[in-house]
């Protein structure tokens, strides 16, 4: 079964991924199983199979490390995350910085809500 982390990470990789898959000949490929990936729970195991075929070894969550005990906070800036709520991708927004793409979903990422935060 799918992991939300494993859906994130494969948001993050999707720009290189597809940019391989171009060079390839191989974009419509990517761009069906994308379109699966907003439902299905297979195609993030396919986009792996994928991944490897064009040299990317893996793909998977990164750990963020917190202190025992304390939640995490917002940042003032604000936090974002998928706009599907899909995956567990996170996004502090930066001074000056556009909020990124959701890119299984092609719309910007939403500003999180403080009770996303806590455990």
């Amino acid at each position: 079964m799918e992991r939300r982390g494993d859906v994130a990470a494969w948001c993050e990789a999707l720009p290189l991924l597809r940019r391989l898959a171009a060079a390839q000949g191989r974009a419509d490929e990517v761009a069906e199983l994308v379109r699966r990936m907003r439902t299905d729970i297979g195609a993030v195991t396919q986009l792996d199979e994928l991944g490897r075929q064009f040299g990317i070894p893996a793909v998977g969550p990164r750990s963020m490390v917190g202190v025992p005990g304390v939640a995490p906070g917002v940042p003032v800036d604000g936090l974002f995350g998928c706009p599907a709520g899909r995956c567990d991708r996170d996004w502090v927004r930066a001074p000056g910085v556009a909020t990124p793409e959701c890119h299984i979903f092609e719309e910007p990422l939403t500003r999180a809500t403080p009770e996303r935060r806590t455990p």
